[in-house]
């Protein structure tokens, strides 16, 4: 594998497209809806908000404040687009930070949301992990580490293996 390809595999699903395998049937908006629904994980949350579906990851970490007890919340997520006449998902992320609480009602990009093709990870101390199955009296991860991949991975192949492509959508 030459330089370019590994280029190409790294940006996949963040700058180009990413397409099912030959001979992968294309299944109903119906089956990809309902496979993006059933990722899961630590921190993360699926749901449907209008015509996209959400995936999305949130915890309370442990603040860079000086105040040593400090906390925030963080969200990010991963908007998809279905169109079923081209067999495409097109997908954008969303990310804020915040000192509210956010519940299912909270994954919809309001004010305050930074979109776009977010990439890279960031080491946090989980205090606890929010969500479907958020945690009580807290997670206490310290360097639990968050990466765009650990949404967007699981995204394209639930979407690629339904027989669809897997566009990032421009902001």
């Amino acid at each position: 594998m030459g330089l370019f390809d590994k280029l190409k595999e790294k940006s996949r699903g963040i700058v180009s497209s990413a397409k099912p395998e030959d001979g992968v049937p294309q299944l109903p908006a119906d089956e990809v809806r309902a496979r993006l629904l059933a990722i899961s994980g630590k921190g993360i949350e699926t749901g449907v908000d209008g015509d996209e579906v959400v995936v999305a990851w949130s915890a309370k970490i442990a603040s860079a404040g000086a105040g040593g007890g400090d906390y925030e919340y963080r969200y990010r997520s991963i908007r998809l687009k279905l169109d079923e006449g081209d067999h495409e998902a097109e997908a954008i992320c969303f990310k804020t930070d915040t000192d509210a609480e956010l519940g299912a009602g909270g994954l919809s990009a309001t004010k305050g949301w930074e979109k776009g093709q977010h990439v890279g990870s960031e080491t946090v101390h989980v205090i606890a992990w929010l969500g479907p199955h958020a945690t009580e009296g807290g997670a206490d991860e310290s360097g639990y580490k968050f990466s765009w991949s650990d949404l967007r991975d699981p995204a394209i192949d639930a979407v690629t293996g339904a027989g669809w492509t897997y566009k990032p959508r421009k902001v």
